[in-house]
């Protein structure tokens, strides 16, 4: 996708920064790049659920600077007005991403120290979010460029090695455990679980996962579950399609629950499998 062609709630955030933190601090961001659902063709600005169980996507971007910036310093604090500008006139869909200097970009998750960073709207001076090898590699063969030169043009770390072993660890540090709590029959388990939130982030998450251990190559929510219904047995077909058509509003999957109990139990059993496949793929190269 070119930046020409951007979603409106997209472009409109975007201006919305640039022209903000550019009034602030000229010449301070040099680069700025989309990456996530905009990158990957799956930006979906509604979504099925509320709050923070909604489905919706977030706009993720990476900023880029000349130099590293210190807290407390007038750079950072035009960095946090220009954010704090963005989501007052666009709360939605969440504006969220990390501010790099091209030195990071070349020295890869790694390389970089605690950095400028939003999540779920929330702007801070240092913190970590963003920064693994999903968004270095998405940037480097997905990224939008809205300022600053191609990513093919950059000095970008991406490492394919790294990533599959970053999405073997996803797996077990944060997918088996978040099963594991999630089966548990509590009132927070059991309200996440009958949400339509649930289904779209576990099936179509982990999805994501094995297809970027089966292929070497990265998809997005809907792509993953388009890669699950043909790739996977047929007793996941149900839920596949309920997830899918959850994600994208209708346009694709179907409805096949009436029972959210039942979408629950099917999502907690398609993870479970899902997982166990995922970590004994041969390596793809």
């Amino acid at each position: 996708m070119s930046s020409d062609v951007l979603p409106a709630e997209v472009g409109r955030s975007v201006q919305v920064f640039l022209s903000a933190v550019d009034a602030l601090a000229p010449g301070l961001v040099s680069g700025f790049y989309l990456v996530g659902s905009v990158a990957l063709g799956d930006f979906r600005p509604h979504g099925a659920g509320r709050g923070r169980l909604q489905t919706a996507s977030d706009i993720d971007f990476v900023a880029v600077t000349d130099r590293r910036l210190e807290e407390g310093s007038p750079e950072m604090a035009a960095l946090a007005e220009a954010h704090a500008r963005t989501v007052a006139a666009f709360p939605t869909p969440n504006f969220d991403g990390a501010v790099l200097t091209w030195a990071d970009l070349a020295a890869g998750p790694r390389g970089c120290s605690e950095v400028p960073c939003a999540q779920e709207n929330r702007f801070t001076p240092a913190g970590r979010f963003g920064i693994n090898p999903v968004t270095f590699c998405e940037l480097a063969w997905h990224g939008i460029t809205v300022r600053g030169p191609q990513p093919t043009d950059i000095d970008l770390w991406a490492d394919p090695n790294a990533l599959r072993q970053y999405t073997i660890g996803n797996l077990r540090v944060y997918w088996r455990p978040w099963w594991e709590q999630n089966r548990q029959l509590r009132p927070l388990p059991l309200v996440l679980g009958v949400s339509p939130w649930f289904p779209v982030w576990a099936v179509l998450g982990v999805s994501r996962l094995h297809h970027l251990l089966a292929t070497a190559t990265m998809t997005s929510k809907s792509g993953a579950g388009r890669y699950a219904h043909k790739t996977f047995d047929p007793r996941w077909q149900r839920i596949i399609a309920e997830s899918l058509h959850l994600r994208t509003n209708g346009t694709e999957g179907r409805r096949g629950y009436r029972n959210p109990l039942t979408r629950r139990r099917d999502t907690l059993a398609f993870l479970d499998a899902t997982i166990d496949a995922a970590l004994t793929l041969p390596v793809n190269r």
